[in-house]
């Protein structure tokens, strides 16, 4: 089956209303900003309308008008939310509790679904947050021995 590329501005609208109407949808991953767990053009998401923005959440939020990204909550500081992608060293985008779009209902690992609220998913998604002082090593190795 052929694939279909339009820009993400005009996709990630139209999965936005699917969202809000009660759908869930399964999107591929396309960048490497969530590295190492989830890889682009590899995995997957699931997605279902945003019900909570809880630190180390997953989440789909527009950062700014027409700019989605799917990243992790590092912050929460009444409506406002900081987040950065695990695949990030620094950097970080920030929205408004309003702005999340989804939450991961699933992911899509090497064909194997996790579910975000799962033991694994949830100490992996701990511990990851906690590394952030050495995740720029940690992602070097991840580079240049396991990709």
């Amino acid at each position: 089956m052929d694939s279909i590329e339009m820009p993400n501005d005009i996709f990630l609208k139209e999965v936005r209303h699917l969202l809000e109407e009660g759908h869930t949808t399964t999107l591929r991953v396309r960048g490497n900003s969530m590295r190492p767990f989830l890889e682009d053009r590899r995995d997957s998401i699931v997605l279902t309308s945003a019900t909570h923005a809880n630190v180390s959440d997953a989440v789909l939020a527009e950062t700014t008008p027409g700019h989605y990204v799917f990243h992790r909550i590092i912050a929460v500081d009444g409506d406002n939310i900081t987040l950065m992608g695990d695949g990030n060293v620094r950097g970080t985008e920030h929205c408004q509790r309003r702005d999340v779009v989804a939450n991961a209902q699933a992911f899509i690992r090497k064909g194997k679904t996790y579910n975000p609220e799962g033991r694994c998913w949830r100490r992996y998604s701990w511990w990851w947050v906690r590394l952030l002082p050495v995740r720029r090593y940690l992602l070097w190795i991840y580079r240049h021995f396991f990709i």
